[in-house]
């Protein structure tokens, strides 16, 4: 029988100049640290449907703390700003693999399960969609 240690952390390797970059995609810490600090991604992800070309039009701050986020490194300024350097094309890709490891199954499933665990709707999401209010801590 597998066990949690057995598939856990689950991971992908993306090669970035040449350089194999191990992503694991972002935690449920490391989600509700971007979701309370980027107010513009929580509204996206409560659309439902994000594709890569909306993530990357977020703008650098949160594509970069995203990707630090599914590189193991949440909140951590100077993964970030190595992120942020990245050109285009590495960051895309990062992106993509973190998306894959972090929701694989897409972002309207992990929105119905965030709902399902209690979390309830609050105006103001992307297109007049309500968006989640995110428990206190």
């Amino acid at each position: 029988m597998v066990g949690l240690l057995d598939i856990a952390p689950l991971t992908q390797t993306v090669l970035v100049r040449d350089h194999p970059i191990e992503v694991t995609g972002v935690s449920a810490k490391g989600m509700a640290q971007l979701l309370l600090r980027f107010p513009e991604l929580r509204a996206l992800i409560t659309g439902r449907e994000v594709g890569l070309d909306q993530l990357l039009a977020l703008g650098g701050d949160i594509v970069a703390a995203v990707i630090a986020a599914g590189c193991g490194q949440v909140g951590d300024a100077q993964a970030e700003a190595a992120a942020g350097r990245l050109g285009l094309d590495d960051q895309a890709e990062l992106l993509a693999a973190v998306m894959t490891l972090t929701m694989p199954q897409g972002i309207g499933p992990f929105v119905d399960k965030l709902a399902r665990m209690g979390l309830k709707p609050a105006a103001g999401g992307a297109s007049g969609t309500p968006e989640p209010s995110l428990p206190k801590p």
